[in-house]
């Protein structure tokens, strides 16, 4: 037997460990500062049990943070849950535009901590494919890693969803640096695998600065999906 771990496994583990490991991080953070406004407010209460003033604005503003970081920390476990149904169809219908939209918030943190701008350009209209979308949000968020290293100095990236005669398109911009030998070096096993199951191809435009990911409306599932 083969100790050999399935490469594109093993890229799907990483993926959502460093997913995990970022959402538990802003998750700790919001939790810090609601511990710190529950000290403040024990602070208060003892302090109105002794008949002294308390700061009614002060409360208030207290009350709006704690509110804020409740919503945000609900945002997050919302992402996250996305993330995990991901994997319940092997074959679902997906928009791109709201896909795009998690794959940012998801990559937020590792994308500021490298000081990086990572946005997408929602299209009017649905942009819709069947397809897996767990190992499509593993293939952008490989592609966004991959682009940070071939930016121009500005160092921000935007993704476009396109309709086209096959099927889709997500443009990555502002890789000034892009080559297509970049391109093709990026494109390692796990990377290949991931494009035989999605059925799609990446180009390079090193003129405009920009990746191309191409893919099919509906995903045969022959390339990969059962």
């Amino acid at each position: 037997m083969s100790d050999r771990i399935d490469p594109l496994g093993e890229a799907g583990l990483a993926f959502y460990s460093k997913v995990s490991a970022s959402i538990s991080h802003e998750i700790k953070n919001s939790l810090a500062v609601l511990n710190e406004s529950a000290g403040y407010l024990e602070d208060v209460t003892l302090m109105a049990k002794k008949g002294m003033n308390v700061n009614m604005e002060r409360l208030e503003s207290l009350a709006g943070t704690m509110l804020k970081q409740v919503q945000r920390s609900n945002a997050i476990v919302n992402n996250m849950n996305r993330l995990a149904h991901s994997l319940d169809d092997p074959a679902s219908q997906i928009d791109l535009n709201p896909l795009l939209e998690l794959m940012i918030s998801l990559s937020e943190r590792t994308t500021v901590t490298r000081g990086f701008k990572v946005s997408a350009a929602s299209s009017d209209a649905a942009v819709t494919i069947t397809t897996h979308p767990f190992f499509l949000e593993n293939l952008i968020w490989l592609i966004l890693d991959f682009a940070m290293t071939v930016t121009g100095d500005a160092k921000t990236i935007a993704m476009l969803p396109l309709k086209t005669e096959s099927g889709v398109a997500i443009n990555f911009t502002g890789l000034e640096k892009l080559t297509k030998r970049a391109l093709y070096d990026f494109q390692t096993e796990p990377v290949r695998r991931i494009l035989s199951i999605l059925n799609g191809t990446l180009q390079a435009d090193e003129d405009k600065g920009i990746i191309t990911l191409n893919l099919p409306e509906k995903t045969n599932k022959q390339g990969g999906l059962s």
